[in-house]
């Protein structure tokens, strides 16, 4: 039976073949109307695959097929040692060693499906160890916080020696941000571009011991020689980048290079990392001075902190004044950005973990904090990182830990640090973005 135009047209469709208007239009044209004309216009030409287009096909297909985690991913066994400590509720999470193992050992179970997970697979994988260890918990928040970022800081500094793998770039084609396509370099999750990790000339394994063991040896006097200090930490210096570059925990650097415990050990760092900070401190502390009236004036009635500055100044004498609004104008920096300065600057010792550095005042009055020189600790993925006196000391050295441990500004608190690093130090890294809307507008603002 011979078919009309249309209805040939309404059987291609409904035998699931798209026809464009442009070629219904060309049918009408033609005038075809059976199964005949049909023969005549559609030409099948058979070509063969070459064998290699095969097989690189089945990779691709063998690749995809693993590619995601199944929906219900059961935790991996753990180290017996590690896995006894589990079984008795122990706090793991508190040591570093720890919780630098279950990160590992995680990392492991997700690269046998894939080395680029989505934001949904990682907290999958995290909230399925905290179910089944809810010792494991954070303190506030969702609970996962903590092991959801140092998971991806796991994978993030273990695929960048794999960016030139073709699984690796089909991986961030198909599931990484667009941003992350668009430049690699200005990529960031948990941790800082390396980059420009320094070469290791003149030096070798036993000569940097031998620099450690004076730098050791130094820091248990009363009064270290500042100037060998100096010099071995600068003859150490491209060693220890690559160190930290190649995953060295916090805990082992400090270990390795105690001087890194001291705010001006951090302060000494940054200068060697960005030669554009010369005298990082005294300019953290010129460039800040000059702004300081107008951070305490916008914060005011913005912050229950920015009541009791006011009210603990009232009650300094006129000497003490500089020094109080100092301390006032950096606690209350982070409200002016609306943002979580509570992650950032914490009353009392604590033990919750954190990827970041956090700045913990000994004293439980914010009072005392803003009027004294509180003694401070800066802690750093669950390690003592420094000890200071007021918050002028825990800011600039959790500023400086950014740098030292090549670490990315979190989310909370990105606005706040990126306007101390690029407005008053005046460090720009390489490949760095304009400055944020919000961040120039505060400038505006402040200047």
């Amino acid at each position: 039976m011979e078919l009309s135009t249309e209805e040939l047209l309404q059987n291609l469709e409904e035998s699931g073949i798209k026809v464009t208007e442009e070629e219904a239009q060309r049918f009408r044209d033609n005038e075809v109307d059976g199964e005949t004309e049909l023969k005549d216009v559609v030409t099948l030409t058979l070509v063969p695959v070459p064998e290699e287009h095969i097989e690189q096909s089945l990779i691709i297909d063998r690749n995809e097929a693993r590619g995601r985690l199944p929906a219900g991913f059961v935790l991996p066994p753990f180290p017996r040692d590690l896995q006894t400590k589990l079984d008795n509720k122990e706090a793991c999470q508190k040591s570093s060693r720890d919780r630098d193992r279950i990160i590992r050992v995680l990392h492991e179970a997700i690269i046998e499906y894939t080395m680029y997970p989505t934001n949904t697979e990682y907290v999958q994988v995290v909230q399925a160890l905290i179910m089944k260890y809810p010792f494991l918990k954070d303190l506030g928040g969702n609970g996962y916080h903590t092991w959801h970022q140092s998971l991806k800081r796991k994978f993030k500094a273990e695929r960048a020696p794999l960016i030139h793998e073709d699984e690796v770039k089909r991986s961030k084609e198909k599931f990484g941000h667009k941003r992350a396509r668009e430049s690699t370099k200005a990529a960031r999750s948990c941790c800082r571009s390396v980059s420009g990790v320094p070469a290791v000339i003149g030096e070798d394994a036993s000569s940097i011991e031998r620099h450690v063991h004076v730098l050791q040896m130094q820091y248990e006097k009363m009064n270290p020689d500042t100037s060998v200090v100096k010099d071995r930490m600068q003859l150490t210096f491209s060693w220890r980048r690559k160190e930290i570059a190649d995953g060295m925990t916090v805990e082992d650097v400090l270990k390795k290079y105690p001087f890194l415990r001291t705010p001006s050990g951090l302060c000494d760092e940054v200068d060697r990392i960005q030669p554009s900070a010369v005298n990082l401190c005294r300019r953290w502390k010129e460039g800040f001075t000059g702004i300081v009236p107008k951070v305490v004036k916008l914060a005011h009635g913005k912050s229950p902190l920015a009541k009791m500055y006011s009210e603990a100044r009232e009650e300094m004498l006129a000497e003490d004044l500089p020094d109080v609004d100092f301390r006032a104008a950096l606690i209350l920096l982070p409200h002016i950005f609306k943002e979580k300065a509570d992650q950032f600057i914490t009353l009392g010792q604590h033990d919750a973990p954190s990827p970041y550095p956090t700045v913990q005042l000994v004293d439980t009055d914010w009072k005392m904090a803003f009027t004294r020189k509180v003694p401070v600790l800066v802690k750093l993925d669950s390690v003592d990182l420094c000890r200071g006196a007021g918050v002028e000391d825990g800011v600039i050295s959790a500023f400086c830990a950014y740098f030292v441990f090549n670490l990315a500004y979190p989310p909370y608190m990105k606005n706040t640090l990126t306007f101390l690093q690029r407005t008053i130090l005046d460090i720009t890294e390489v490949g760095e973005k304009p400055l944020p809307v919000t961040v120039t507008r505060m400038i505006n603002l402040l200047y």
